[in-house]
């Protein structure tokens, strides 16, 4: 018997309130980028944490690269993406396990873990790390969905998902998830596993 599409994909709903908080972010991305607070490696560090829960294969081979050009090692990335975050530097911890806990409860995180965020970091710093976790987590459901419409053409469809918007989101994501693929030297053809089940 086959089985179901297991990853966390978007719905029409869950889409819209992802595309909703980004645009409320939208003003304080610049600063998020541009200010320093969060170093490239440390960014990284974020991105594959919440990646780790979500399990999106497209963001696992592009942050890989990046991190490992960020100067972490290939255990260091392999660690976080499988949600250990015992080796990592004792100041982002915090950070790495707030992004842990938002993933896990799909975005919804406790207020008194925000909380302990902001009095480690800060309030601008905070913003950031939420600001990249929010990115991420968007870009993790992208390629979810992506292969989420994949899996749903070789007969093993999301419990979560609809077959007319993931085939629309399919069409509208594939350029670029495809184009990440074939940059991406840890990854292989997504459709390859269409073809071959």
């Amino acid at each position: 018997m086959k089985q179901k599409f297991s990853k966390r994909v978007f719905t029409p709903k869950t889409l819209i309130e992802i595309v909703s908080e980004l645009a409320r972010d939208l003003p304080t991305l610049p600063s998020t980028f541009a200010s320093g607070r969060i170093s490239p490696a440390f960014r990284e560090r974020i991105l594959l944490a919440v990646t780790s829960v979500n399990r999106c294969r497209y963001c696992q081979w592009v942050h890989t690269d990046l991190a490992v050009a960020n100067g972490m090692t290939t255990s260091d990335v392999s660690a976080l993406l499988g949600s250990d975050t015992n080796n990592v530097p004792e100041n982002e911890k915090a950070a790495l396990v707030y992004a842990l806990h938002y993933a896990e409860t799909n975005r919804n995180p406790d207020p008194a873990q925000r909380d302990k965020l902001v009095a480690t970091y800060g309030e601008d710093a905070a913003r950031d790390i939420e600001n990249y976790i929010r990115l991420i987590f968007f870009s993790n459901l992208t390629g979810n969905t992506f292969d989420s419409f994949l899996s749903r053409m070789r007969g093993e469809p999301s419990s979560e998902g609809n077959a007319v918007f993931e085939g629309i989101f399919a069409a509208l994501s594939a350029p670029v998830l495809l184009s990440l693929a074939a940059i991406s030297k840890n990854s292989i053809n997504p459709l390859a596993s269409l073809a071959h089940g």
